[in-house]
C-alpha cells in the first residue's frame, strides 16, 4: 500500500488515505463545501490506490499548485469485519471515522431515538465531564455533534434537553466502550462503509451519487435514498476518462447487456476502488482453498 500504511493495515488491504480538497489556505473541506466544477459534478475525497506513494501524490500536487491533506481513513469494507479490536489507536480511528461520516449526513439516520443516542454516546466520547446543563451542552457545541441533516428540526435547546435526558445511560461508560458503542451502531446503518462520489446521467443534469461497497454499485439521489443497485455478479465491465464513467450490466428486465455512461471527473478513482473490491474477494476463495 501507500508509503504510510502501517503494516498491518497495509498487508489486509483494509485500510488508505484519502485525498482531500482544500481551499487557497489549506483548511480541509467537507462534501457539502466543495464547489461544483463548471463543466461536471462535484468531486468528493478520492481514495488511494494501493500503488499510490503519499510522497510523488505531493509532488504532482505541488506541480499543480493545489493545496491538501491527507486524512488515514479506512477504505474497503467487508461483511462481519467490524468487531472490536484490542488496538486502542485503530479503535480510536474507526470510532472518528464513523463519527464523521454520521455527523456530516454521508451515512443517513432515520429516527431521531438514533440520533439521540449516537449524539450522546459521541460526547460521552470526547469529554472529560459529560455536561450537566443544558447551557453546558450548548457551550461544549453540542450542535457540532449533531448530523446536519438533523440540525434544523429542533432548537439548540430542544436538542440539548433530549441528549442530557440519555445522559445517564453514558456518563460513566469507558471510553472504549463508548467508542465500540458508536460503531457498532453506525455498522447496521444502510449506507454505513460505501464511497460515495457525484456523477450526472447527462453533462448539465443534476447531480446523482454513485455509492461503492463491497456489494457491488448503488445509485442514490443527493439526499441518499436508494434508486438503484447493481452487484459485482452483473457487472460485466467497467472503466472511464477524464470526463465519463461507464458501465456494462446485466439489464434484468430487458434481458440483456446495457452499457451505462456517466459524466464525473473521477472515473479513475471509481474503477480503481471497484478493481480493489475485486480482487479482495478473488483473494477470499484463495484463502479458504489453502
Amino acid at each position: 500500500e501507500g508509503d504510510a500504511m502501517p503494516e498491518g493495515a497495509a498487508a489486509s488491504a483494509y485500510s488508505a488515505a484519502r485525498l482531500e480538497n482544500t481551499d487557497e489556505h489549506g483548511a480541509k473541506k467537507g462534501e457539502e463545501q466543495i464547489k461544483i466544477t463548471e463543466d461536471g459534478p462535484q468531486r468528493t475525497p478520492r481514495p488511494l490506490r494501493g500503488k499510490d506513494f503519499m510522497g510523488e501524490v505531493v509532488v504532482q500536487m505541488t506541480r499543480q499548485r493545489r493545496h491538501l491533506s491527507f486524512v488515514f481513513k479506512r477504505k474497503l469494507f467487508l461483511p462481519n469485519a467490524d468487531k472490536a479490536s484490542d488496538d486502542p489507536v485503530y479503535s480510536r480511528l474507526m470510532y472518528l471515522q464513523a463519527a464523521d461520516e454520521v455527523i456530516g449526513g454521508n451515512i443517513p439516520i432515520m429516527k431521531e431515538a438514533d440520533v439521540v443516542e449516537l449524539t450522546s454516546i459521541a460526547i460521552a466520547a470526547d469529554s472529560e465531564k459529560f455536561p450537566s446543563t443544558e447551557a453546558a451542552l450548548i457551550e461544549a457545541e453540542l450542535m457540532e455533534y449533531i448530523p446536519v441533516p438533523w440540525r434544523p428540526k429542533k432548537t439548540e435547546q430542544n436538542w440539548a434537553r433530549a441528549v442530557l435526558a440519555s445522559r445517564g445511560k453514558v456518563a460513566s461508560k469507558s471510553l472504549d466502550f463508548l467508542q465500540n458503542k458508536y460503531v457498532e451502531k453506525a455498522c447496521k446503518l444502510p449506507l454505513y462503509g460505501m464511497s460515495f462520489f457525484f456523477v450526472r446521467k447527462e453533462q448539465g443534469g443534476p447531480d446523482m451519487i454513485a455509492a461503492i461497497s463491497h456489494e457491488g454499485i448503488h445509485f442514490l439521489s443527493v439526499s441518499r435514498v436508494l434508486r438503484q443497485t447493481f452487484k459485482y455478479s452483473d457487472i460485466h465491465r467497467w472503466g472511464g476518462s477524464s470526463t465519463q464513467f461507464w458501465l456494462l450490466v446485466w439489464d434484468a428486465k430487458k434481458n440483456t447487456k446495457a452499457r451505462m455512461a456517466l459524466f464525473t471527473s473521477q472515473a479513475r478513482d471509481m474503477s480503481a476502488l471497484i478493481l480493489d473490491y475485486a480482487l479482495l474477494a478473488a483473494e477470499k476463495p484463495a484463502a479458504k482453498k489453502k
